[in-house]
């Protein structure tokens, strides 16, 4: 039997973390749906749209209030089905972001809320979202910044491993985390693929636990990549990394609130 490769590992971690997400990160991610559409294009109503990685539905809803006709497509069958209970009437179906299930040009707009980084290859990922655009047709993502521009989380994890453990574990190769909140590397790949007008800019996000040992539980319950990391530490260097995340989260701490800054790139093109 062979290694397991980084698809793999996310869409197993994506069907054992879909139960939790809405409690946790989606009330991180769910904060950039309203500037996404409002990026994407100005009118709505009537208009097809695409949710990639559509997770437990919230952006094609908001879509659907907007009066576009939405859809959404995930690779992990369980975020398909607390999507259709949190939307019933929009219809979700399981799939490859890398290999859509639809016909060239059936779609005026698309979306993919931080998706990208799970992809095993964005660069397809992309093709396929032109492709199934029609020409003239806008495509938007968001994908997290890195620790140097300011992303809080990362910073913590990053640091934390730095100083007590070791990123030199048993995974697959992974696409590079930050690749798209780099806004020259976003337009290259963009307008390579198909796209014009390509633009980004960052979404000033934030998370506020009241505890620090919060962040601890949401990595663990809705994140897939770190808690990997994580679980192949020594068990020493684990528990240094938990308590050094705890201890410097405390940095961040605002009247009584862990204020965490998560900024997001936010990229959109148009179809040539």
């Amino acid at each position: 039997m062979s290694d397991p490769t980084f698809k793999d590992l996310e869409h197993a971690g994506w069907l054992k973390k879909a139960a939790a997400y809405d409690d946790w990160f989606a009330k991180i991610t769910r904060q950039a749906i309203e500037p996404m559409l409002d990026a994407v294009t100005g009118e709505y109503e009537g208009a097809r749209l695409l949710d990639i990685c559509s997770g437990t539905g919230h952006l094609a809803g908001a879509a659907a209030r907007r009066g576009a006709v939405a859809e959404g497509l995930d690779f992990a069958d369980t975020m398909v089905a607390l999507a259709k209970a949190n939307y019933p009437d929009i219809p979700f179906t399981g799939g490859d972001a890398e290999n859509l299930p639809y016909d060239d040009s059936s779609f005026d707009a698309m979306v993919c809320g931080f998706g990208h980084l799970h992809f095993a290859d964005a660069d397809q990922a992309i093709a396929e979202a032109h492709r199934v655009l029609v020409p003239g047709g806008r495509y938007g993502f968001t994908v997290w910044c890195g620790p140097g521009q300011g992303a809080g989380l990362f910073k913590l994890i990053v640091d934390a491993v730095k100083e007590h453990g070791t990123t030199d574990v048993d995974l697959p190769p992974a696409p590079p985390l930050f690749r798209f909140a780099d806004p020259e590397e976003s337009r290259s790949t963009m307008e390579r693929l198909g796209f014009a007008d390509v633009e980004t800019r960052v979404l000033d996000l934030i998370w506020e636990p009241a505890r620090a040992e919060d962040i601890l539980d949401m990595i663990y319950k809705s994140i897939v990549r770190t808690p990997m990391l994580f679980e192949r530490q020594a068990p020493e260097a684990r528990e240094r990394i938990h308590e050094a995340i705890v201890q410097n989260a405390e940095e961040y701490r605002v009247n009584g609130m862990i204020r965490l800054p998560f900024p997001a790139a936010l990229v959109t093109g148009t179809r040539r």
